[in-house]
């Protein structure tokens, strides 16, 4: 496999990497925001329990559709909390971070 070719698998990781950060940065404020509102009795916990529902469906089905592989889009696994990154692809074995050569 070329150089150029695992260096533009690595910048589309980090591209997919980045877009599922933001995400979740995004969803955390919004899902604070309306927990808040629900406490503070501005929404209907019906409402707030269905809103969130809908957070967590919508979050899962972002992290199956970004969280692959740029080479052979295979699925990565999970997300740790530790926010331990993948090294290299479980199915392909390619690289998916800057390997010092």
């Amino acid at each position: 496999m070329t150089r150029d070719i695992r260096k533009e698998v690595i910048a589309e990781f980090e591209e997919r990497r980045s877009k599922l950060t933001r995400l979740a940065i995004i969803i955390g404020i919004v899902v604070g925001a309306v927990s808040l509102m629900a406490y503070e009795g501005g929404i209907s916990k019906a409402i707030t329990a269905i809103f969130l529902s809908g957070s967590f469906v919508w979050a899962l089905v972002v992290h199956v559709k970004l969280w692959r592989c740029p080479s052979c889009n295979g699925h990565l696994g999970r997300l740790s909390l530790v926010l331990k990154l993948p090294k290299f692809c479980p199915h392909c074995g390619i690289h998916l971070i800057e390997i010092w050569d």
